[in-house]
């Protein structure tokens, strides 16, 4: 079954965004990593796979439907940021952006009756709810640590522990 050519080019965008994600938690985690957020720095680093594997997921779904790959360009990230707050909101930021464009696939695919890709894009629309639920509970936790430096080493050492899959 051949994809409609706006939701081709929708998707192989898809590849680019999730690969941008990857960048930029990556990057993320290097700014904890230099900082000494041990913790935080593999939360992120643990986020930055999670995006890799959501490029391969649409890569891997473009090519078995016979599509042509085109890998956009993805730009430098951001690599300096103020605190373990504000990373965490341009994570947020980020992940909203991801569950804006995954919401527009899904609009696409609907409206060229394209249920195989609907059926797709049903798992990142789930995923999306709770990338953005994980995000928002650790800058709620961070708020409420208010710079205490007890509660923001606790904070650091439990995203540490956090396993792929589990919330923050």
């Amino acid at each position: 079954m051949t994809l409609n050519e706006e939701l081709r080019d929708a998707l192989n965008a898809q590849i680019g965004m999730e690969f941008q994600a990857f960048y930029s938690y990556l990057s993320m985690s290097s700014y904890f990593e230099a900082n000494a957020w041990d913790g935080f720095a593999q939360w992120m680093a643990m986020q930055s796979g999670e995006e890799r594997e959501h490029a391969m997921k649409f890569y891997t779904y473009l090519l078995d439907r016979g599509a042509t790959i085109v890998l956009p360009a993805i730009e430098a990230p951001a690599y300096t940021f103020d605190s373990p707050l504000a990373v965490f909101k341009a994570s947020l930021a980020q992940e909203q952006k991801v569950t804006a464009a995954i919401n527009r696939l899904y609009k696409i695919a609907h409206d060229c009756d394209d249920y195989a890709t609907v059926s797709f894009l049903k798992w990142f629309v789930d995923e999306q709810v709770e990338e953005e639920k994980t995000v928002s509970d650790m800058i709620e936790k961070i708020k409420r640590a208010n710079a205490n430096p007890e509660a923001m080493m606790l904070l650091d050492r439990l995203a540490g522990e956090r396993q792929q899959g589990d919330e923050a």
